[in-house]
């Protein structure tokens, strides 16, 4: 019997490099957001996916949640943030900023 609302499953594996954002929203944007929703401490993916979809959402600009996860992870493999976990298994995994 598993926990209830654990679902080990794989979120999204797409990859920043296959990703197109919207014209209204830069690389830059996107980053800016997600650090927003990031602390020192590691809070859970799917939290800073949920949250920075709300943000852009907010905002009336729809960037999907798989987009957004792609962007994580290349900000994780490119050092600009720790991360721990499979990425691309969202609430099994978490990510913080990087230490000064």
């Amino acid at each position: 019997m598993s926990d209830e609302g654990e679902d080990p499953r794989i979120c999204s594996t797409l990859r920043w490099s296959d990703v197109r954002l919207p014209p209204s929203v830069t690389e830059a944007d996107l980053d800016a957001l997600i650090f927003s929703e990031m602390t020192q401490r590691l809070l859970k993916v799917a939290r800073i996916i949920g949250r920075t979809f709300e943000s852009l959402k907010a905002r009336s600009i729809y960037v999907s949640p798989e987009i957004i996860a792609a962007r994580i992870r290349a900000l994780a493999d490119a050092g600009r943030i720790e991360a721990v976990g499979n990425l691309s298994m969202w609430r099994h995994s978490e990510a913080r900023l990087k230490g000064s």
